[in-house]
């Protein structure tokens, strides 16, 4: 490559870096403990984020209170998915205004993928919560181009062990595990693994929903999967 085309081609990647800087510049606290870990001290709004669950209520739920954060009082949440099981109520207890939230289902793949790709890039969607799963390397950059667009933020949700998305700039994994015999139902215990942050380092963390926060909990018993609210069949 002659070394005018090369110089131009680095100043293209160069704006491209900082553009992508700008729109992610708005950050969602997550707690205190985790945030102080993060290279920007929090999460990144406009971008995509994998949350993948052993259950997938405990990844709807944690999806549901970072994508709150996002909407704030005037914003609004998709969640896309191929099938009708959530339950809404069942996000009165993580903050979602369910004013604000709307359900949208496709059972063919492609169809899913067009939805999660056009609410993406809805300039009146502030965040996204698929369940989405198979996807290629481009279409994965093809959504977190949409979000860096339209500065909606995605929480992309998958079983466990499911392959990792191409361009997320995070991946969390998520477990409810067994609390105390008074624990209550709203107040669900996860032991939460960030398994990737673009920038950053991995952690792992014991949080419990308490008093609409995420609250960090020491534990010296061994931890035990649990149940979890209901939100999905």
């Amino acid at each position: 490559m002659p070394p005018k085309a090369l110089v131009e081609k680095l100043r293209e990647r160069i704006e491209s870096l900082e553009g992508t800087a700008a729109r992610c510049a708005r950050i969602i606290p997550v707690a205190d403990d985790i945030d102080a870990g993060l290279p920007q001290g929090g999460l990144p709004a406009g971008c995509i984020h994998e949350v993948k669950g052993t259950s997938l209520a405990a990844a709807i739920a944690f999806s549901a209170i970072l994508a709150q954060r996002v909407a704030r009082e005037a914003g609004r949440i998709l969640y896309i998915s191929p099938d009708r099981l959530l339950h809404p109520l069942g996000l009165l207890p993580y903050g979602v205004d369910l004013r604000r939230l709307l359900a949208v289902s496709a059972r063919r793949p492609r169809d899913l993928a067009w939805a999660v790709l056009e609410a993406l890039r809805c300039p009146q969607v502030s965040a996204v919560i698929a369940v989405l799963s198979g996807l290629d390397g481009t279409e994965s950059r093809r959504l977190q181009l949409a979000a860096e667009t339209s500065k909606a933020t995605g929480f992309l949700l998958g079983h466990i062990a499911s392959a990792p998305l191409a361009s997320a700039a995070t991946r969390w994994k998520i477990a409810p595990v067994r609390g105390n015999p008074g624990q209550r139902l709203d107040e669900p215990l996860w032991a939460l693994d960030l398994t990737y942050c673009r920038g950053g380092r991995p952690g792992k963390w014991m949080v419990q929903w308490r008093g609409q926060q995420l609250q960090p909990v020491e534990t010296h018993a061994p931890l035990q999967q649990d149940a979890q609210i209901v939100l999905a069949g």
